[in-house]
């Protein structure tokens, strides 16, 4: 029998009106929970180990930025494939996030099909 691990914050699939970067490096917002963030990018290196992420919800006119984020999961999809590049998915936990930015991701719990 395997156990699966229940997670600790509830995670929500982003909008396509949300976005993810890191300086002058894009990312796209797969999902996100007051917890962390599932991102996708394109890229020959992986991301460091820490990061500052900013999020940008563009249908609410919302950033918050400098968010130091840890990386606990990643993830190199098309790896083998000739001649392309490779596209990662990683998962990024919030490292000490302050109670408001908490307070905003709870308001944007939403899903779009």
């Amino acid at each position: 029998m395997t156990l699966k691990k229940k997670r600790e914050h509830p995670r929500f699939k982003a909008s396509q009106n949300a976005l993810a970067a890191s300086g002058d490096d894009p990312y796209t917002l797969m999902d996100l929970s007051a917890g962390g963030v599932g991102i996708r990018f394109y890229g020959d290196q992986p991301l460091p180990n820490r990061i500052h992420l900013d999020l940008f919800f563009l249908d609410r006119e919302l950033t918050l930025t400098g968010i130091p984020c840890k990386k606990i999961f990643e993830a190199r999809i098309d790896e083998g494939k000739a001649g392309q590049v490779p596209e990662w998915h990683v998962g990024l936990q919030f490292e000490e996030p302050e109670p408001e930015m908490l307070k905003t991701l709870r308001y944007f719990r939403w899903t779009e099909d």
